[in-house]
């Protein structure tokens, strides 16, 4: 099933707007000697703050752009390809704050939850990518990326996705601790990829620039975001906010296979809008879900790998990376019991996109005829065969919805069964260790500050 909200004529016209966009006005450079060097040296001269993108270079670009990209895993079965042929799902990331568990309180994330994520997400099948889905704080800031990332890689045999790289030392300690996980042969070239954004609107980021190029650089996956929210930072339109999304990503992507040709990236659109009286991002804007069904044709159309937003609509139109969830309140809190019920939301939403097959059995043409005028079905072994596949929700859905209005004393509801799950999960799912070896060398690598690593 593939579901269309652009035409072809729609698409050329956001296309070529985008190409207006980076010609006439460009992307803002901030100063950044180093990477105004780069950027001059690879024949993307600035003029003053302005990086203004030559359509030529756009094409060029794109024509080195890999469509197909391998994102790896610590267990080779859980290796992901990226071409196309199906959409695999990350969770959430960036958050701030943790629920905790047991209390139920809120309280500020730390490394342990950066672990307990990752194992419990490695636990779930609905889930294919751990994003780092919180910021570790009592990790001190300059070894705080690295030592996340191998929390994350000590507790799950899925690929790790890093999105809080800030600067080019933090990338050059992960790039360091993906060689080594690579020659160990403990993974595949690409154990971590990392996700960076621009700015909205139109400006780069010189450190997370920097970084990216390293990435790139290394050969190891970047996702070139862009996260742009209509009427605060982009235009108050849903064709407008995935236009500008549109030209930051093609001139992100340019830059990096500018500076490293085939350097593997992928296209990332994430438009969102704000809410009309608090101004804060909202998800529940009804335009969202044009807006990702667009960002996902533009995102195709360039023969990239492809990651949008909204699941159902990204499922439908095909792309190859959704993020799923695990997140309360715009994506800064992690709760434990959600990516448990996410999880099984994800599996429910994979069911409604995909195509249902057309054939004898199927239709049933047969058992409507036998049944016929004034009957019912219940009885018919075709309906005791096929009343399996109905879903059944453990910890979301209407059922458990009424099910949480219970009285006191009641069974316990959706959201505390999913805690229990969740629970019970950490207890009992055991990852893999890392051979020691390369445990002993990640955690060297992790332990010396960024600013003085060596790629």
């Amino acid at each position: 099933m593939r579901i269309e909200t652009l035409t072809d004529a729609g698409r050329d016209e956001i296309h070529d707007g985008a190409l207006r966009l980076l010609e006439e006005v460009g992307l803002k450079v901030p100063p950044a000697p180093r990477l105004r060097e780069r950027l001059i040296d690879g024949g993307l001269p600035p003029d003053g703050e302005h990086l203004r993108i030559p359509r030529a270079a756009v094409a060029k670009a794109l024509k080195t752009a890999p469509r197909r990209i391998q994102l790896s895993a610590r267990s080779a079965e859980r290796n992901i390809t990226l071409d196309g042929a199906r959409t695999f799902v990350t969770t959430d990331g960036c958050g701030a704050s943790t629920l905790d568990i047991d209390s139920g309180e809120r309280r500020r994330s730390v490394l342990a939850d950066v672990a307990a994520s990752a194992r419990l997400a490695d636990a779930l099948g609905g889930f294919d990518v751990y994003w780092t889905m919180v910021s570790a704080h009592d990790v001190p800031p300059p070894v705080r990326v690295a030592r996340e990332f191998l929390a994350a890689l000590q507790n799950t045999t899925k690929h790790v996705q890093v999105i809080d790289v800030a600067r080019r030392e933090e990338a050059v300690s992960l790039v360091a601790m993906a060689r080594a996980i690579t020659d160990s042969g403990a993974a595949g070239e690409a154990p971590v990829s990392m996700l960076i954004s621009v700015v909205s609107p139109l400006r780069l980021d010189p450190a997370g620039t920097e970084a990216a190029l390293t990435f790139a650089g290394a050969g190891l996956p970047v996702v070139a975001c862009s996260m742009p929210i209509a009427g605060v930072t982009a235009p108050a339109t849903a064709p407008g906010a995935v236009l500008l999304a549109h030209a930051e990503i093609l001139g992100f992507v340019t830059i990096l296979q500018t500076l490293h040709p085939g350097a593997p990236v992928i296209y990332c659109s994430f438009p969102a809008f704000a809410h009309a009286r608090t101004g804060v991002t909202n998800y529940d804007d009804p335009r969202y879900v044009w807006a990702a069904g667009a960002a996902a044709r533009m995102g195709r159309s360039m023969n990239l790998p492809c990651f949008t937003s909204n699941e159902l609509t990204a499922l439908w139109s095909g792309t190859d990376l959704i993020t799923g969830g695990g997140l309360l309140e715009i994506s800064t809190l992690l709760s434990y019991e959600q990516l448990v019920i996410d999880n099984e939301r994800i599996a429910d939403l994979s069911r409604a996109a995909a195509d249902q097959p057309l054939n004898a059995d199927t239709l049933a043409l047969d058992i409507i005829r036998d049944v016929g005028p004034g009957g019912h079905f219940l009885a018919q072994v075709h309906t005791a065969r096929h009343v399996r596949e109905f879903s059944i929700p453990r910890f979301g859905g209407r059922e458990a919805s009424a099910a949480d209005r219970r009285e006191p004393g009641a069974p316990p509801d959706a959201r505390e069964r999913a805690r229990r799950e969740a629970r019970r999960l950490l207890e009992s799912h055991a990852v893999p260790p890392l051979p020691d070896q390369l445990e002993t060398a990640l955690e060297r690598i992790a332990e010396t500050p960024a600013r003085t690593a060596s790629a």
